[in-house]
């Protein structure tokens, strides 16, 4: 009895996530009211409120279930690559399929202040985790020899900020595309800026 009740819960929680993500896809986050997400996913606003807080703490859990989505594509597609040059182009390619799928992403990500969620939050766990998969990444390509030296930390923080800057960018002003010759263009510039013998390590050395 008690399993039947929680998966009822899990089921209504879950639906509540996939309702408030289809709106997103319809409207601005601005505009969205706990009417609008009562109203999608047939749940009446009392309900809602039994699971989240606020918009905000929703808008987290949707946030959190897209991104435990990038975790996993990243662990499938990267982690078992064995060459570290290819797993770089497939996690860049993987940020940029996720705002293809997800066009609100930036916009609300500027709109939230994910800055107030304590640390133990599980969108902060699961971005923590995401930049712990890339370290992974590029600590092999150091490894190895693929990649130039550098700090650990730094080299994932700024790989990270600047391969989901391009994408938000490129998304937001231009083709979404992901075969486009930008698209391309992007993904080559940021893993020949981190491979060892290419031209910008060669200049850097002079």
């Amino acid at each position: 009895m008690r399993a039947r009740v929680e998966r009822e819960r899990e089921f209504r929680r879950e639906s509540i996530i996939k309702a408030t993500e289809e709106l997103l896809n319809e409207k601005a986050f601005e505009s969205i009211t706990m009417d609008d997400i009562a109203e999608k996913s047939d749940f009446a606003k009392a309900s809602i409120y039994q699971y989240f807080k606020n918009k905000d703490e929703l808008m987290s859990e949707v946030f959190s279930k897209c991104m435990e989505t990038q975790c996993n594509s990243i662990k499938e597609r990267c982690l078992s690559l064995t060459a570290p040059e290819q797993a770089i182009r497939n996690y860049i390619m993987i940020e940029f399929e996720f705002i293809h799928q997800h066009p609100w992403v930036p916009k609300v990500s500027a709109t939230i202040p994910f800055e107030g969620f304590n640390a133990e939050s599980r969108l902060i766990d699961l971005y923590n985790q995401k930049k712990r998969l890339l370290a992974a990444i590029i600590q092999r390509g150091q490894a190895e020899g693929t990649f130039i030296e550098s700090d650990l930390v730094v080299l994932t923080n700024m790989i990270l900020s600047v391969s989901i800057g391009f994408v938000s960018y490129i998304s937001t002003h231009m083709s979404a595309d992901l075969k486009s010759p930008v698209t391309e263009m992007m993904i080559s510039t940021i893993t020949k800026g981190m491979t060892r013998g290419s031209s910008n390590e060669s200049n850097r050395s002079k």
